[in-house]
Protein backbone atom coordinates (compact mmCIF):
# COMPACT_ATOMS: atom_id res chain seq x y z
CA UNK A 1 0.00 0.00 0.00
CA UNK A 2 3.33 2.55 0.49
CA UNK A 3 3.47 1.84 -3.47
CA UNK A 4 0.66 3.54 -3.72
CA UNK A 5 0.31 6.93 -1.20
CA UNK A 6 4.34 8.01 -2.28
CA UNK A 7 5.04 10.91 -3.96
CA UNK A 8 5.84 9.44 -7.33
CA UNK A 9 2.50 7.84 -7.99
CA UNK A 10 0.15 10.57 -6.49
CA UNK A 11 1.98 13.04 -8.50
CA UNK A 12 1.04 10.81 -11.69
CA UNK A 13 -2.17 10.03 -10.63
CA UNK A 14 -3.16 13.61 -10.41
CA UNK A 15 -1.43 14.96 -13.57
CA UNK A 16 -3.62 12.25 -15.40
CA UNK A 17 -6.65 13.37 -13.36
CA UNK A 18 -6.32 16.97 -14.32
CA UNK A 19 -5.74 15.85 -18.44
CA UNK A 20 -8.98 13.69 -17.46
CA UNK A 21 -10.96 16.83 -16.41
CA UNK A 22 -9.77 18.91 -19.35
CA UNK A 23 -10.84 16.28 -21.64
CA UNK A 24 -14.03 16.11 -20.09
CA UNK A 25 -14.26 19.94 -20.08
CA UNK A 26 -13.55 19.88 -23.45
CA UNK A 27 -16.26 17.09 -24.53
CA UNK A 28 -18.57 19.02 -22.71
CA UNK A 29 -18.01 22.42 -23.83
CA UNK A 30 -17.25 21.72 -28.04
CA UNK A 31 -19.51 18.68 -28.33
CA UNK A 32 -22.20 18.38 -26.10
CA UNK A 33 -23.58 21.90 -25.84
CA UNK A 34 -22.14 22.88 -29.19
CA UNK A 35 -25.88 22.39 -30.71
CA UNK A 36 -27.10 25.63 -27.73
CA UNK A 37 -24.18 27.29 -28.28
CA UNK A 38 -24.52 27.67 -32.14
CA UNK A 39 -27.87 28.48 -31.51
CA UNK A 40 -27.14 31.30 -29.26
CA UNK A 41 -24.17 32.28 -31.71
CA UNK A 42 -27.24 32.97 -34.35
CA UNK A 43 -29.49 34.03 -32.48
CA UNK A 44 -26.83 36.82 -31.25
CA UNK A 45 -25.90 38.06 -34.83
CA UNK A 46 -29.61 38.48 -35.26
CA UNK A 47 -30.31 40.73 -32.26
CA UNK A 48 -26.77 42.55 -33.21
CA UNK A 49 -28.06 42.85 -36.50
CA UNK A 50 -31.75 44.85 -35.40
CA UNK A 51 -29.79 46.68 -32.68
CA UNK A 52 -27.71 48.68 -35.57
CA UNK A 53 -30.47 48.81 -38.05
CA UNK A 54 -32.82 50.65 -35.14
CA UNK A 55 -29.22 52.84 -34.17
CA UNK A 56 -29.34 53.66 -37.56
CA UNK A 57 -33.21 54.44 -38.56
CA UNK A 58 -33.17 58.00 -38.99
CA UNK A 59 -29.74 57.61 -40.95
CA UNK A 60 -30.44 58.67 -44.94
CA UNK A 61 -28.23 55.67 -45.87
CA UNK A 62 -30.12 53.00 -43.07
CA UNK A 63 -31.08 51.16 -46.73
CA UNK A 64 -27.10 50.86 -47.73
CA UNK A 65 -26.74 49.74 -43.80
CA UNK A 66 -29.26 47.08 -44.35
CA UNK A 67 -27.64 45.63 -47.60
CA UNK A 68 -24.02 45.64 -45.51
CA UNK A 69 -25.62 43.96 -42.73
CA UNK A 70 -26.94 41.27 -44.99
CA UNK A 71 -24.40 40.67 -47.02
CA UNK A 72 -21.53 40.54 -44.02
CA UNK A 73 -23.85 37.79 -42.18
CA UNK A 74 -26.04 35.85 -45.14
CA UNK A 75 -29.13 36.71 -43.63
CA UNK A 76 -32.40 37.52 -44.74
CA UNK A 77 -34.11 40.85 -44.19
CA UNK A 78 -37.05 42.50 -44.84
CA UNK A 79 -38.43 46.24 -43.43
CA UNK A 80 -42.27 45.87 -43.46
CA UNK A 81 -43.64 49.74 -43.36
CA UNK A 82 -47.10 49.05 -41.82
CA UNK A 83 -48.59 52.32 -43.66
CA UNK A 84 -47.88 52.16 -46.94
CA UNK A 85 -47.84 48.64 -47.59
CA UNK A 86 -44.13 48.59 -48.80
CA UNK A 87 -41.78 46.42 -48.16
CA UNK A 88 -37.79 46.70 -48.24
CA UNK A 89 -35.43 43.31 -48.63
CA UNK A 90 -32.08 42.31 -48.41
CA UNK A 91 -31.91 38.81 -49.30
CA UNK A 92 -28.53 37.45 -48.85
CA UNK A 93 -29.51 34.29 -47.26
CA UNK A 94 -29.94 32.51 -50.58
CA UNK A 95 -32.82 30.44 -52.09
CA UNK A 96 -36.35 32.20 -52.61
CA UNK A 97 -37.57 32.68 -48.75
CA UNK A 98 -40.03 35.90 -48.78
CA UNK A 99 -41.99 36.54 -46.02
CA UNK A 100 -44.55 39.07 -47.64
CA UNK A 101 -46.80 36.32 -47.40
CA UNK A 102 -45.99 35.27 -43.83
CA UNK A 103 -46.54 38.38 -42.23
CA UNK A 104 -49.94 38.42 -43.50
CA UNK A 105 -50.14 34.90 -41.89
CA UNK A 106 -49.53 36.41 -38.11
CA UNK A 107 -46.55 37.35 -37.40
CA UNK A 108 -47.08 40.82 -37.17
CA UNK A 109 -50.29 39.99 -34.68
CA UNK A 110 -47.58 37.90 -33.03
CA UNK A 111 -44.96 40.85 -32.13
CA UNK A 112 -48.27 43.50 -31.15
CA UNK A 113 -49.48 40.30 -28.53
CA UNK A 114 -45.92 39.95 -26.81
CA UNK A 115 -44.86 41.23 -23.94
CA UNK A 116 -41.44 42.77 -24.87
CA UNK A 117 -42.59 43.61 -28.67
CA UNK A 118 -40.10 40.85 -29.91
CA UNK A 119 -40.61 37.41 -31.85
CA UNK A 120 -38.37 34.26 -32.54
CA UNK A 121 -39.79 31.55 -35.27
CA UNK A 122 -38.25 27.91 -36.35
CA UNK A 123 -39.18 27.15 -39.95
CA UNK A 124 -37.99 25.42 -42.67
CA UNK A 125 -36.91 27.06 -46.02
CA UNK A 126 -38.04 24.00 -48.29
CA UNK A 127 -36.40 24.85 -51.29
CA UNK A 128 -33.05 24.96 -49.24
CA UNK A 129 -33.90 22.19 -47.05
CA UNK A 130 -32.97 24.80 -44.44
CA UNK A 131 -34.25 25.15 -40.84
CA UNK A 132 -34.59 28.98 -40.52
CA UNK A 133 -34.26 31.06 -37.32
CA UNK A 134 -36.52 34.54 -37.48
CA UNK A 135 -36.19 36.89 -35.21
CA UNK A 136 -39.59 39.73 -35.63
CA UNK A 137 -39.91 43.19 -34.15
CA UNK A 138 -40.35 46.79 -34.19
CA UNK A 139 -39.43 50.20 -34.68
CA UNK A 140 -41.03 53.15 -33.09
CA UNK A 141 -42.30 54.20 -30.24
CA UNK A 142 -45.39 52.50 -30.15
CA UNK A 143 -45.77 49.04 -31.16
CA UNK A 144 -49.59 49.08 -32.36
CA UNK A 145 -48.35 51.96 -34.90
CA UNK A 146 -44.85 51.44 -35.58
CA UNK A 147 -42.32 53.15 -37.97
CA UNK A 148 -41.73 49.69 -39.17
CA UNK A 149 -41.69 46.15 -38.73
CA UNK A 150 -38.17 44.64 -39.15
CA UNK A 151 -38.01 40.51 -39.78
CA UNK A 152 -34.29 39.10 -39.66
CA UNK A 153 -33.97 35.60 -40.62
CA UNK A 154 -30.89 33.63 -40.70
CA UNK A 155 -29.90 30.21 -41.46
CA UNK A 156 -29.18 27.41 -39.17
CA UNK A 157 -27.22 24.78 -40.71
CA UNK A 158 -27.39 20.99 -40.09
CA UNK A 159 -24.64 20.52 -37.53
CA UNK A 160 -25.36 16.56 -37.02
CA UNK A 161 -22.41 15.74 -39.38
CA UNK A 162 -20.21 18.60 -37.79
CA UNK A 163 -20.61 17.22 -34.18
CA UNK A 164 -20.14 13.58 -35.65
CA UNK A 165 -16.43 14.61 -36.94
CA UNK A 166 -16.24 16.43 -33.94
CA UNK A 167 -16.73 13.13 -32.01
CA UNK A 168 -14.43 11.28 -34.15
CA UNK A 169 -11.59 13.81 -33.54
CA UNK A 170 -12.37 13.97 -29.69
CA UNK A 171 -11.88 10.36 -29.63
CA UNK A 172 -9.09 10.15 -31.65
CA UNK A 173 -7.34 13.31 -29.64
CA UNK A 174 -8.00 12.02 -26.57
CA UNK A 175 -6.14 8.98 -27.17
CA UNK A 176 -3.36 10.34 -28.34
CA UNK A 177 -3.01 12.58 -25.41
CA UNK A 178 -3.85 10.35 -22.76
CA UNK A 179 -0.72 7.92 -24.27
CA UNK A 180 1.63 11.46 -24.14
CA UNK A 181 0.42 12.39 -20.49
CA UNK A 182 1.23 8.87 -19.00
CA UNK A 183 4.59 9.35 -20.20
CA UNK A 184 5.24 12.90 -19.40
CA UNK A 185 3.23 12.55 -15.86
CA UNK A 186 5.37 9.71 -15.35
CA UNK A 187 8.38 11.36 -16.35
CA UNK A 188 7.34 14.42 -14.33
CA UNK A 189 6.86 12.96 -11.74
CA UNK A 190 9.76 10.70 -11.18
CA UNK A 191 11.46 14.31 -11.77
CA UNK A 192 9.67 15.77 -8.64
CA UNK A 193 10.19 12.74 -6.77
CA UNK A 194 13.37 10.67 -6.81
CA UNK A 195 15.39 13.94 -5.75
CA UNK A 196 13.23 13.95 -2.21
CA UNK A 197 13.75 9.80 -2.28
CA UNK A 198 17.35 10.62 -2.30
CA UNK A 199 17.32 13.37 0.52
CA UNK A 200 15.01 10.81 2.53
CA UNK A 201 17.50 8.25 1.74
CA UNK A 202 20.30 10.88 2.84
CA UNK A 203 18.27 11.32 5.96
CA UNK A 204 18.07 7.26 6.73
CA UNK A 205 22.02 7.90 7.24
CA UNK A 206 22.08 10.66 9.72
CA UNK A 207 21.09 8.40 13.03
CA UNK A 208 23.75 5.86 11.75
CA UNK A 209 26.56 8.36 12.51
CA UNK A 210 26.90 9.07 8.13
CA UNK A 211 26.94 12.60 8.24
CA UNK A 212 28.30 13.04 4.93
CA UNK A 213 25.20 13.63 2.67
CA UNK A 214 25.77 14.63 -0.78
CA UNK A 215 22.78 15.94 -2.81
CA UNK A 216 23.04 16.09 -6.50
CA UNK A 217 21.97 19.65 -7.93
CA UNK A 218 18.13 19.65 -9.12
CA UNK A 219 16.43 21.97 -11.39
CA UNK A 220 13.36 23.22 -8.76
CA UNK A 221 14.74 25.33 -6.47
CA UNK A 222 12.32 23.94 -3.56
CA UNK A 223 14.55 20.98 -3.72
CA UNK A 224 17.61 23.09 -3.89
CA UNK A 225 17.07 24.70 -0.73
CA UNK A 226 15.87 21.60 0.48
CA UNK A 227 19.01 19.97 -0.35
CA UNK A 228 21.02 22.93 0.91
CA UNK A 229 19.22 22.76 4.51
CA UNK A 230 20.42 18.63 4.75
CA UNK A 231 23.85 19.02 4.13
CA UNK A 232 24.11 22.20 6.84
CA UNK A 233 22.06 20.00 8.70
CA UNK A 234 24.43 17.17 7.97
CA UNK A 235 27.53 19.11 9.00
CA UNK A 236 25.69 20.61 12.13
CA UNK A 237 24.50 17.39 13.16
CA UNK A 238 28.36 16.03 12.71
CA UNK A 239 29.85 19.04 14.58
CA UNK A 240 27.50 18.26 17.13
CA UNK A 241 28.36 14.97 17.71
CA UNK A 242 32.15 15.40 17.68
CA UNK A 243 31.40 17.81 20.31
CA UNK A 244 29.04 15.55 22.22
CA UNK A 245 31.76 12.78 22.43
CA UNK A 246 34.44 15.15 23.53
CA UNK A 247 32.17 16.15 26.20
CA UNK A 248 31.10 13.14 27.20
CA UNK A 249 35.20 12.30 27.67
CA UNK A 250 36.08 15.66 29.42
CA UNK A 251 33.26 15.20 31.99
CA UNK A 252 34.06 12.03 32.23
CA UNK A 253 37.85 13.17 32.77
CA UNK A 254 36.49 16.16 35.24
CA UNK A 255 34.45 13.00 37.57
CA UNK A 256 37.20 10.97 37.41
CA UNK A 257 39.92 13.29 38.78
CA UNK A 258 38.41 14.05 41.96
CA UNK A 259 36.90 11.07 42.62
CA UNK A 260 40.63 9.82 42.06
CA UNK A 261 42.20 12.21 44.20
CA UNK A 262 39.01 11.32 47.37
CA UNK A 263 39.74 7.80 47.02
CA UNK A 264 43.74 8.24 47.38
CA UNK A 265 43.38 10.68 50.22
CA UNK A 266 41.12 8.42 51.86
CA UNK A 267 43.32 5.55 51.78
CA UNK A 268 45.83 8.13 53.21
CA UNK A 269 43.92 8.97 56.10
CA UNK A 270 43.22 5.05 56.65
CA UNK A 271 47.03 4.03 56.15
CA UNK A 272 48.91 7.18 57.22
CA UNK A 273 47.39 9.95 58.79
CA UNK A 274 44.69 8.61 60.59
CA UNK A 275 46.44 9.40 63.66
CA UNK A 276 48.17 12.43 63.16
CA UNK A 277 45.86 15.58 63.17
CA UNK A 278 47.82 17.94 60.99
CA UNK A 279 48.32 15.53 58.55
CA UNK A 280 44.46 14.03 58.73
CA UNK A 281 43.20 17.57 58.73
CA UNK A 282 45.16 18.45 55.34
CA UNK A 283 43.89 15.50 53.51
CA UNK A 284 40.66 15.75 55.26
CA UNK A 285 40.53 19.04 53.07
CA UNK A 286 41.76 17.67 49.58
CA UNK A 287 38.97 15.64 50.30
CA UNK A 288 36.64 18.07 50.77
CA UNK A 289 37.76 20.38 48.10
CA UNK A 290 37.19 17.59 45.19
CA UNK A 291 33.59 16.94 46.55
CA UNK A 292 33.34 20.84 46.30
CA UNK A 293 34.23 20.52 42.75
CA UNK A 294 32.04 17.29 42.00
CA UNK A 295 29.00 19.21 43.50
CA UNK A 296 30.30 22.35 41.07
CA UNK A 297 30.04 20.27 38.18
CA UNK A 298 26.78 18.65 38.76
CA UNK A 299 24.74 21.21 39.60
CA UNK A 300 25.97 23.50 36.21
CA UNK A 301 25.41 20.76 34.70
CA UNK A 302 21.49 20.47 35.74
CA UNK A 303 21.69 24.44 35.89
CA UNK A 304 22.36 24.27 31.83
CA UNK A 305 19.99 21.62 31.32
CA UNK A 306 17.12 23.25 32.71
CA UNK A 307 17.78 26.53 30.95
CA UNK A 308 18.45 25.69 27.70
CA UNK A 309 15.25 23.16 28.31
CA UNK A 310 13.23 26.09 28.98
CA UNK A 311 12.28 24.99 32.17
CA UNK A 312 13.49 27.96 34.35
CA UNK A 313 10.95 30.21 35.58
CA UNK A 314 12.26 34.19 36.38
CA UNK A 315 11.28 35.59 39.67
CA UNK A 316 11.90 39.40 39.13
CA UNK A 317 12.98 41.84 41.87
CA UNK A 318 13.84 45.18 42.01
CA UNK A 319 17.37 44.69 43.92
CA UNK A 320 20.67 46.89 44.45
CA UNK A 321 23.03 45.21 42.20
CA UNK A 322 26.30 47.47 43.51
CA UNK A 323 25.79 45.94 46.97
CA UNK A 324 24.91 41.99 45.41
CA UNK A 325 28.11 42.36 43.62
CA UNK A 326 30.45 42.92 46.55
CA UNK A 327 28.71 39.84 48.12
CA UNK A 328 29.29 37.61 45.34
CA UNK A 329 33.03 38.96 44.75
CA UNK A 330 33.71 38.64 48.78
CA UNK A 331 33.31 34.45 47.73
CA UNK A 332 36.57 34.40 46.23
CA UNK A 333 38.24 35.74 49.19
CA UNK A 334 39.82 32.15 49.89
CA UNK A 335 41.09 32.04 46.56
CA UNK A 336 42.46 35.47 46.81
CA UNK A 337 44.36 34.28 49.41
CA UNK A 338 45.75 30.84 48.34
CA UNK A 339 46.32 31.70 44.96
CA UNK A 340 47.16 35.34 45.19
CA UNK A 341 44.13 36.77 42.94
CA UNK A 342 43.95 40.35 42.81
CA UNK A 343 40.15 41.20 42.03
CA UNK A 344 39.84 44.81 41.85
CA UNK A 345 36.58 46.30 42.09
CA UNK A 346 35.44 49.66 40.27
CA UNK A 347 31.51 50.40 41.04
CA UNK A 348 29.11 52.89 41.17
CA UNK A 349 26.65 53.30 43.96
CA UNK A 350 23.09 52.29 44.03
CA UNK A 351 22.57 50.90 41.23
CA UNK A 352 19.21 48.44 40.70
CA UNK A 353 18.14 46.33 38.30
CA UNK A 354 14.57 44.48 37.79
CA UNK A 355 16.12 40.78 37.24
CA UNK A 356 16.11 37.18 38.93
CA UNK A 357 18.59 38.08 41.72
CA UNK A 358 19.68 34.41 41.87
CA UNK A 359 20.82 34.15 38.38
CA UNK A 360 22.08 37.69 37.96
CA UNK A 361 24.38 36.22 41.08
CA UNK A 362 25.05 33.32 39.35
CA UNK A 363 25.93 34.83 35.98
CA UNK A 364 28.62 37.65 38.00
CA UNK A 365 29.94 34.77 39.64
CA UNK A 366 30.54 32.57 36.15
CA UNK A 367 32.31 35.55 34.62
CA UNK A 368 34.28 36.43 37.46
CA UNK A 369 35.38 32.36 37.86
CA UNK A 370 36.43 32.13 34.41
CA UNK A 371 38.79 35.39 34.75
CA UNK A 372 39.92 33.69 37.72
CA UNK A 373 40.93 30.89 35.71
CA UNK A 374 42.60 32.12 32.97
CA UNK A 375 44.22 35.54 34.78
CA UNK A 376 47.41 36.39 33.36
CA UNK A 377 50.69 36.46 34.89
CA UNK A 378 49.69 39.31 37.01
CA UNK A 379 47.02 37.62 38.76
CA UNK A 380 44.65 40.27 38.66
CA UNK A 381 40.98 40.45 37.64
CA UNK A 382 39.20 43.99 37.15
CA UNK A 383 35.49 44.11 37.72
CA UNK A 384 33.58 47.02 36.78
CA UNK A 385 30.22 48.37 36.82
CA UNK A 386 28.55 51.59 35.66
CA UNK A 387 26.48 53.54 34.44
CA UNK A 388 26.22 54.10 30.34
CA UNK A 389 23.39 56.75 29.40
CA UNK A 390 20.17 56.14 27.97
CA UNK A 391 19.48 54.96 31.74
CA UNK A 392 21.09 51.77 31.21
CA UNK A 393 24.24 50.00 33.06
CA UNK A 394 27.22 47.98 32.04
CA UNK A 395 28.94 45.17 33.69
CA UNK A 396 32.05 44.22 32.98
CA UNK A 397 34.76 41.81 33.93
CA UNK A 398 38.52 41.87 32.34
CA UNK A 399 41.73 39.52 32.69
CA UNK A 400 45.22 39.88 31.50
CA UNK A 401 45.72 36.13 30.52
CA UNK A 402 46.68 34.41 27.46
CA UNK A 403 43.02 36.10 25.66
CA UNK A 404 40.71 34.04 22.71
CA UNK A 405 42.18 33.45 19.08
CA UNK A 406 39.79 35.24 16.60
CA UNK A 407 38.25 31.98 14.60
CA UNK A 408 37.71 30.59 18.48
CA UNK A 409 35.86 34.04 19.97
CA UNK A 410 32.41 33.21 18.63
CA UNK A 411 31.89 30.12 19.56
CA UNK A 412 33.06 30.42 23.90
CA UNK A 413 29.68 30.92 24.61
CA UNK A 414 28.89 26.73 23.29
CA UNK A 415 28.36 24.61 25.94
CA UNK A 416 30.96 22.11 24.50
CA UNK A 417 33.61 25.06 23.74
CA UNK A 418 35.49 25.17 26.78
CA UNK A 419 35.24 21.21 27.31
CA UNK A 420 36.65 20.79 23.70
CA UNK A 421 39.49 23.18 24.09
CA UNK A 422 40.88 21.49 28.06
CA UNK A 423 40.12 18.13 26.53
CA UNK A 424 42.80 19.16 23.96
CA UNK A 425 45.40 20.93 26.26
CA UNK A 426 44.41 18.41 29.14
CA UNK A 427 44.54 21.56 31.59
CA UNK A 428 42.07 20.89 34.36
CA UNK A 429 40.19 24.00 35.61
CA UNK A 430 41.45 25.78 38.75
CA UNK A 431 37.59 25.76 40.13
CA UNK A 432 34.55 25.31 38.19
CA UNK A 433 33.18 23.18 35.99
CA UNK A 434 34.09 24.61 32.96
CA UNK A 435 30.33 25.53 31.44
CA UNK A 436 29.89 28.58 33.39
CA UNK A 437 29.92 30.63 30.04
CA UNK A 438 26.94 28.53 28.41
CA UNK A 439 25.15 29.05 32.02
CA UNK A 440 25.67 33.07 31.26
CA UNK A 441 24.14 32.97 27.87
CA UNK A 442 21.31 31.29 28.74
CA UNK A 443 20.23 33.64 31.53
CA UNK A 444 21.06 36.59 29.91
CA UNK A 445 19.55 35.74 27.00
CA UNK A 446 16.14 34.76 29.09
CA UNK A 447 16.49 38.08 30.37
CA UNK A 448 16.47 39.69 26.94
CA UNK A 449 20.12 41.63 27.74
CA UNK A 450 22.89 42.26 26.08
CA UNK A 451 26.30 40.72 26.21
CA UNK A 452 29.42 40.32 24.48
CA UNK A 453 33.24 39.51 24.53
CA UNK A 454 35.89 41.45 23.44
CA UNK A 455 39.67 39.98 23.41
CA UNK A 456 43.12 40.82 22.66
CA UNK A 457 45.29 38.21 21.66
CA UNK A 458 48.02 37.68 24.23
CA UNK A 459 46.69 40.25 26.36
CA UNK A 460 43.53 38.92 27.85
CA UNK A 461 40.07 39.26 27.73
CA UNK A 462 36.57 41.09 28.79
CA UNK A 463 33.33 40.30 28.80
CA UNK A 464 30.38 42.19 29.79
CA UNK A 465 26.50 42.81 29.74
CA UNK A 466 24.06 45.73 29.86
CA UNK A 467 20.77 46.02 30.88
CA UNK A 468 18.39 48.64 32.12
CA UNK A 469 18.85 50.42 35.29
CA UNK A 470 15.27 50.78 36.86
CA UNK A 471 14.03 53.81 38.76
CA UNK A 472 12.57 53.67 42.38
CA UNK A 473 10.03 55.70 41.10
CA UNK A 474 8.76 54.15 37.72
CA UNK A 475 6.37 51.39 37.49
CA UNK A 476 7.56 47.94 37.52
CA UNK A 477 8.82 47.29 34.16
CA UNK A 478 6.80 44.11 31.84
CA UNK A 479 9.13 41.17 31.37
CA UNK A 480 10.88 41.98 28.23
CA UNK A 481 10.61 39.52 25.21
CA UNK A 482 13.64 37.05 25.23
CA UNK A 483 15.58 38.43 22.60
CA UNK A 484 19.40 39.31 22.83
CA UNK A 485 22.25 41.16 21.49
CA UNK A 486 25.27 39.29 21.70
CA UNK A 487 28.40 41.60 20.18
CA UNK A 488 31.85 40.09 19.82
CA UNK A 489 34.85 42.08 19.07
CA UNK A 490 37.77 40.85 17.90
CA UNK A 491 41.55 42.93 18.55
CA UNK A 492 44.05 41.36 16.55
CA UNK A 493 47.58 42.94 17.89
Amino acid sequence: MSFFRSIKVRVWFRFEVVVMAILAFTYVFLIALFPSFYSWMKTYEIEETFVKIRANWSNENVFEIINQQAAEKKMYIEINFPQTDYSYTANKLGGSLSLAVLAKGGFIKSINESKNGKIYKNFRDDQENNSVLMMGSYIGTDRYNPDAYVFICNYLEPIGTTVSIFVRQFIIVGIIMMILTVFMSAFFSAKISEPIIRINNSAKDLPQGKFDAKIEKNDFDEIKQLSATLTTASKEIAKSDDLRRELMANISHDLRTPLTMIKAYAEMIRDLSGDNPEKRERHLKVIIDETDRLSSLVTDILDLSKLQAGVTELHREAFNFSQRLSSVISRFDIIKENQGICIDLEAQDDIVLFADKTKIEQVVYNLINNAVIYAGDDNKVIVRLYRTGDRKMRFEVEDHGEGISPENLPYIWDRYYKVSERAATHKRAKMGSGIGLSIVKSVLEQHGFAFGAESNLGQGSKFWFEAPEYIAEETVPEEPKAKHKLEIKINKK
